[in-house]
């Protein structure tokens, strides 16, 4: 006796299609979370960190992503303590994109209200790779490629898009366009930032 093959229903086809992935995706997922439990095992401080969410995205300057050979500088300060204002900085890639990181890289920062602020300097060639030594800490400097109107927090905070609330799980995609072009520049106040670097001092 013959007899004929039978198909599977499309259904179930669709359901193993479905499950394949799902056990694809759990296991990316276990080894993210395994490398993020080795580093929490071996940080001593690894108990205390606060739970962070994403804060990503784009810096413009009149429509351009850089600042001719200035670096473009975004940094969060907590309205709470405007003395403070570089609680948390990054650098602004070529083409106008950033990620801030607390633990890891991409992850954000710590849940919260921040005051954004921006800053464009230039290397201080006589503090790291410019003729000093190998190993001196690399500084920028002003004056501001954006004429100090948007490095101080405490008059960030009074302008609604420069106020942010980050929750979980955070944006990454943030829009920030500033403009400069046609304005005068403004004077910078006692909480303004005015160098950016490695050094101690500069933290």
């Amino acid at each position: 006796m013959c007899f004929a093959a039978r198909r599977a229903p499309a259904y179930l086809l669709t359901s193993l299609a479905l499950l394949i992935l799902a056990v694809v995706a759990l296991e990316g997922c276990s080894r993210q979370t395994s490398r993020e439990q080795e580093y929490l095992k071996n940080n001593p401080k690894a108990q205390a960190q606060e739970p962070v969410a994403k804060f990503a995205g784009r810096v413009t300057v009149d429509g351009l992503p850089q600042l001719g050979t200035d670096q473009l500088f975004i940094f969060l300060t907590d309205p709470q303590h405007l003395e403070k204002p570089r609680k948390y900085l990054t650098r602004c890639n070529p083409n106008g994109s950033f990620e801030f990181m607390t633990y890891f890289p991409g992850d954000g920062v710590p849940l919260g209200k921040y005051v954004v602020g921006f800053v464009a300097f230039r290397r201080d060639k006589k503090a790291g790779g410019g003729g000093g030594m190998a190993d001196a800490p690399i500084r920028y400097r002003g004056p501001d490629g954006l004429k100090n109107l948007y490095n101080d927090p405490e008059k960030n905070k009074d302008i609604k898009d420069f106020v942010v609330e980050v929750t979980e799980p955070g944006r990454t995609d943030y829009e920030f366009n500033l403009t400069i072009a046609g304005k005068d520049a403004g004077t910078p106040g006692p909480h303004a930032v005015n160098a950016v670097g490695d050094a101690p001092a500069d933290l």
